[in-house]
């Protein structure tokens, strides 16, 4: 079971997952590993039409917003699911 709390890579997956909502094309695995430059970059480069003026740091922190509440939801969920919430 994923322990939300303490897997150093769920918030990181999480984004990745959630840049595809944002992005025309979804964060590359190992953007994991790039900078902050790498990523701005990225998504100056890929920000889905309706975002494309928007600067890459606040189209970042509507990723890192929405893989947050999912994080939230997952939890909630595991620990509604495994009766211990």
């Amino acid at each position: 079971m994923i322990d939300f709390d303490f897997d150093p890579t769920t918030k990181d997956r999480l984004f990745i997952s959630m840049s595809s909502h944002f992005l025309t094309e979804q964060l590359p695995d190992e953007s994991i590993n790039w900078n902050e430059e790498q990523v701005e970059e990225f998504c100056e480069n890929h920000a889905w039409q309706p975002l494309e003026y928007v600067p890459a740091n606040e189209v970042i922190e509507m990723i890192e917003s929405a893989a947050w509440h999912a994080h939230e939801f997952f939890k909630q969920e595991v620990l509604r699911l495994t009766c211990n919430g």
